[in-house]
């Protein structure tokens, strides 16, 4: 691995080349700012702890490439992969002659070694992100910390700095049942079916006909009187007219600038402030009720101890449903078991086990 002459030669060489590049995107990061006429004063001037980061980690990059290519000789079997940036990222274990060793692995990017030498994965994860006890769910990697508290790694990417630089974990989550509502609410979010239901709630508020979501219309005149903004639109050939409580200026200008100009329903109306305001109050509102009521699938989630199929609660807590087994097994067992389900629900004769008896699971891969 590395000694500490090279270690000195990177870290001296990240200092004096990493202040310069950092300023010179601070100086043009302020040169746009000045173009554009928002001039900031104080600390919004500089960059996202993010940019900073990620800039620090390019110039890492291209330096070990060119000076310590050995990093690069990632041999050996994979053990274990935590996912950093879903489907983009990873921290890997590697086993190679009785050693364990961290890699990271970029989809755009060669991977390189990360850490040096242990004796076991723990001590990998150990001595490098303060804990070894993991779970992984969902696509993504979560790590508790000794007082409880649960972190990700794909807010905690400076372990890709692990050889020079110190490496400090950041707790996101006050236990690994926040983390978990935390995805699921995430996923929510990108739901197109509670986006959809959320608008027709607001539209219906405002006294707006729903049937026009998703759909293009040709705006023809917008006034604005004592009682808000008029619209005038067709819609398939037909003329039609709406009021808006307010809208930005930016609408009232370009139909100005452009008569009879077409736009996308959702557009027009989610531009007005309150209409805006209001979908994201009643959003808010139908992610919260669907993370506390609905039926969740089952999953598998993977731990220290191995991988287990599971059911997830609105609170993120977890009723465990099967014994551990390796992972690829347990992905093969959920597999049984939606067929399985699919087909009682065929034959009406499902009824959810969550709080019933544990489902029986047939496998020889059983981890022990």
């Amino acid at each position: 691995m590395r000694n500490d002459s090279i270690e000195r030669s990177v870290n001296d060489s990240m200092l004096t080349i990493a202040d310069y590049i950092l300023q010179m995107i601070e100086q043009t990061k302020r040169q746009q700012e000045l173009d554009i006429k928002r001039l900031a004063v104080g600390d919004d001037l500089s960059l996202l702890n993010e940019e900073r980061e990620e800039a620090e980690y390019e110039l890492y990059y291209a330096l070990i490439k060119e000076r310590q290519p050995d990093l690069f000789k990632v041999k050996g079997d994979l053990v274990e992969s935590f996912s950093v940036e879903k489907d983009k990222s990873f921290l890997q274990i590697f086993h190679k002659n009785g050693q364990f060793y961290g890699v990271y692995k970029h989809e755009s990017q060669e991977a390189h070694k990360v850490t040096h030498d242990f004796q076991s994965k723990e001590e990998v994860l150990g001595s490098t992100l303060g804990t070894s006890e993991f779970e992984k769910f969902r696509g993504l990697s979560f790590f508790l910390s000794k007082d409880g508290k649960a972190f990700s790694l794909q807010y905690n990417k400076q372990f890709r700095l692990n050889l020079v630089k110190p490496y400090k974990t950041l707790s996101f989550y006050e236990s690994i049942e926040q983390a978990r509502s935390f995805v699921v609410k995430e996923e929510l979010k990108t739901d197109p079916k509670l986006r959809i239901q959320s608008l027709r709630r607001t539209l219906e508020k405002y006294h707006i006909p729903s049937d026009l979501i998703g759909k293009t219309v040709t705006l023809n005149r917008i006034s604005k009187d004592d009682e808000g903004i008029r619209i005038s639109f067709e819609e398939a050939e037909k003329e039609r007219n709406i009021r808006l409580p307010d809208l930005a200026e930016k609408w009232m200008e370009r139909v100005r600038d452009n008569p009879r100009m077409r736009v996308a329903f959702d557009e027009l109306i989610m531009d007005s402030c309150s209409i805006g305001e209001g979908f994201l109050a009643f959003y808010g509102m139908d992610i919260n009720k669907e993370l506390q009521t609905r039926q969740h699938d089952f999953e598998v989630i993977s731990n220290a101890e191995g991988s287990y199929i599971g059911k997830l609660s609105g609170n993120g807590r977890v009723k465990k449903l099967s014994p551990y087994f390796f992972e690829e097994e347990a992905k093969k067992q959920l597999e049984n078991l939606t067929k399985y389900i699919q087909l009682e629900i065929q034959n009406e004769r499902y009824i959810d086990k969550e709080s019933g008896p544990t489902i029986k699971f047939m496998g020889r891969s059983e981890k022990q």
